[in-house]
């Protein structure tokens, strides 16, 4: 059996970017259920909000350094797509933004204690 050969850098970076998507939508769906806004699921929410950025930013770091040389083979519209990208990236990054902000006016009192302010979202 032949090694698989491994994916060009933009289109892994399209596949997490779709995997973190994912991800953004299931939280969402999850903040939407009954009893989500209960304290101990909202910081969880809340959390899982500031984990899910990180991956975003990393996945975006990654973007930002490819260059179309790091292609194995020619990409059509090469800048167009990687801006493509980045533009999906800043969307999923903007609707976890809303999510954690309307988290920690639910509970402002309590995420005063246990979380710092969101301002790495800004």
């Amino acid at each position: 059996m032949l090694p698989r050969r491994p994916r060009d850098p933009l289109q892994a970076v399209r596949r997490r970017s779709q995997e973190l998507k994912l991800q953004v939508d299931s939280l969402l769906s999850e903040s939407q259920l009954k009893g989500a806004l209960e304290p101990n699921k909202s910081r969880d929410i809340y959390q899982r909000c500031i984990q899910l950025k990180q991956a975003i930013d990393e996945n975006k770091n990654v973007l930002q350094k490819l260059s179309k040389a790091d292609e194995s083979a020619p990409v059509g519209n090469y800048n167009q797509r990687k801006e493509e990208e980045r533009n999906f990236l800043d969307n999923l990054t903007q609707q976890l933004q809303e999510l954690a902000l309307t988290t920690s006016r639910e509970h402002t009192t309590e995420y005063a204690v246990f979380f710092p302010p969101f301002l790495s979202f800004r």
